[in-house]
């Protein structure tokens, strides 16, 4: 044991020891330019101890990493000469560039709409050597839509985290809740910044939309026909959660406010909200409070609100104990309102048994919200619904609920679900 910790208390002096970061070379570098890399590395030279450096090292490594622009990337540390108490040292860094052209497809399915899609896609990265990209996609589902976009991508190097997009898109799609389908041709242009502690997404975009279909009611068919549509779009997103699907403390806030009526025959303002608190309890118990709110304002009166710009509710994403876009009717609303409050506990086992305590958890709930077309009936009859169920996580993609739900308030045109909901996604209230 004392040689043990002789060793140890000899590695820390050696990686405690003053050195200093004389050069930094980097070698591999094709195509991708210079100013994309050299501000990444000025961190290395900053450190005075070895401790520090190696830190250093696996940090700006993760950057680089990050970038999407290389397939390997190798550090070495190279002692130059002694001075005084300080060992100068020199960083050579090895890279080799991924390749630029990126294909594949893969298969999408949406248990939620019983709907599966064959996706296609293509990428062409570091197009001017500043790490821009060029993806196409090519979407074929077997009930619900069919589609293509093209999109291009500028990083903003200056500033973290930021990009600006643009995106040409062609779209086919089936609500089936309502029976009509939509044809739609759009153009938008983003731009991404960190703002306020979360991101921000700036959009500007026109939509030219076909609303049809045969299944669908008389008092939608009047909606039938193109409509063009030219709008401004910001949204503000902040997570701090330990995890995006099963979190157990923090909180995550999304605001998406859009305002239409530069262009076209849609005039409106829409804000949507979305929140949710997670907070540790005691034995392994966690509370989750979801709120969630909306407003869609007409700002004249020459032009209707059509129905793929309006707010549904219900389903095993929103209120539980109700089929998808249940509340209301198949026309949807103008103004909605939810809240859920859940508490979950791990399996009454051990996670090391099979594994399956690391990804699943019960779960006991109860939701409420409305959808109405009048505002100030906003609170007028709630709906109401409580259950328990399992949360199975799926990878770092989504996450699946297998509930039974008992809706305890309801209204004569709300479409209920008494029993068992299986319900696959991201975001659940």
């Amino acid at each position: 044991m004392e040689g043990i910790d002789r060793s140890n208390k000899v590695l820390y002096l050696i990686l405690s020891h003053n050195i200093k970061v004389k050069t930094v070379q980097i070698d591999g570098l094709k195509s991708v330019k210079d100013d994309v890399v050299i501000p990444h590395l000025e961190p290395l030279l900053k450190p005075r101890n070895l401790l520090a450096l190696i830190d250093k090292i696996s940090t700006v490594r993760s950057t680089l990493e990050g970038l999407d622009a290389f397939e390997n990337i190798d550090v070495s540390i190279d002692h130059l000469q002694k001075t005084s108490d300080i060992n100068e040292v020199a960083l050579r860094i090895a890279v080799s560039e991924a390749s630029t052209k990126k294909w594949g497809m893969n298969l999408n399915s949406d248990a939620g709409m019983n709907d599966g899609s064959f996706v296609v896609y293509g990428q062409l990265r570091n197009l001017f050597g500043r790490l821009e990209s060029l993806n196409l996609n090519y979407t074929k589902g077997t009930k619900i839509s069919s589609g293509y976009d093209i999109t291009f991508n500028k990083p903003i190097l200056t500033q973290k985290n930021s990009h600006v997009k643009g995106v040409i898109a062609a779209e086919q799609a089936l609500n089936r809740t309502a029976g009509f389908m939509t044809s739609d041709l759009r153009s938008n242009i983003l731009y991404q910044l960190n703002l306020l502690s979360g991101s921000n997404i700036i959009e500007g975009g026109a939509l030219w939309q076909q609303i049809h279909g045969t299944n669908a009611p008389i008092k939608l068919r009047e909606e039938f026909g193109h409509h063009l549509k030219c709008s401004l779009r910001h949204t503000y997103l902040r997570d701090t959660r330990d995890d995006n699907l099963v979190a157990t403390r923090g909180y995550r806030c999304h605001l998406a406010t859009e305002v239409a009526g530069f262009m076209g025959d849609v005039n409106h303002v829409k804000v949507n909200a979305e929140t949710q608190l997670n907070f540790p309890l005691f034995l392994g118990l966690t509370g989750t409070l979801n709120l969630r709110a909306g407003l869609l304002h007409r700002t004249t009166d020459d032009n209707r609100t059509w129905i793929t710009d309006k707010f549904f509710c219900g389903g095993p994403g929103s209120v539980r104990g109700f089929f998808t876009d249940g509340i209301g009717g198949p026309v949807g609303g103008t103004a909605h309102w939810g809240a859920g409050l859940s508490l979950t506990r791990p399996l009454p086992f051990s996670p090391h048994i099979w594994g399956l305590g690391r990804f699943m958890r019960m779960h006991n709930f109860i939701n409420a919200g409305s959808l109405v077309s009048d505002r100030y009936e906003l609170f007028k009859n709630p709906r109401l619904s409580v259950g328990s169920g399992l949360i199975i996580k799926v990878g770092n993609a989504m996450k699946m609920e297998i509930n039974y739900a008992v809706p305890l308030k309801y209204e004569a045109s709300d479409v209920v679900n008494h029993g068992l909901q299986f319900g696959i996604g991201v975001n659940f209230m």
